[in-house]
């Protein structure tokens, strides 16, 4: 039913807004987004490694509500490199990991809410849960096109 969440499936979401990239700023260096990673050069287990880890601490940063001094460029082109150097998985499932253990926690807080305010509760948890997919996909929209569909594996707003 319409504008009920489900929390069904990897990423679980629907499009329902326009980008939301006004949280994040292009103009900010090192911080969640890590040091400086170059296209043109391999990539061995432990860079990938090194670079999933500062996607991670990006969306948890997002999460939170944290995310003004994360840079979406930087962002993007580190989930680029990744798949681009056949790290596609290790991206994938960290990212599912991730937001459903995101999820682990707000179905708590929803659980844990007094029965007058559980609707509110839901409907703000479900609204921030759409707000923050969307600056998800933003970051990972080269994975989605490439890995994603060449894998067919669910999109991360689906």
């Amino acid at each position: 039913s319409p504008g009920i969440p489900s929390f069904a499936g990897p990423f679980s979401a629907r499009p329902g807004g326009r980008l939301v990239r006004a949280m994040l700023s292009s103009g900010s260096r090192g911080g969640a987004a890590g040091r400086q990673f170059r296209s043109g050069d391999p990539m061995d287990e432990r860079e990938s490694n090194r670079t999933w880890e500062c996607l991670k601490n990006a969306i948890h940063q997002i999460h939170q509500h944290n995310a003004s001094s994360l840079s979406f460029e930087e962002l993007y082109r580190n989930a680029y490199n990744l798949v681009l150097h056949k790290y596609g998985e290790l991206l994938y499932n960290g990212v599912q990991g991730v937001v459903a253990e995101h999820l682990k926690e707000v179905a708590q807080s929803c659980v844990d809410c007094p029965d007058d305010r559980l609707l509110d509760e839901l409907k703000r948890q479900w609204d921030d849960h759409k707000t923050t997919m969307v600056m998800i996909r933003d970051i990972l929209m080269y994975m989605d096109r490439n890995f994603v569909s060449q894998y067919k594996k669910v999109p991360v707003y689906e």
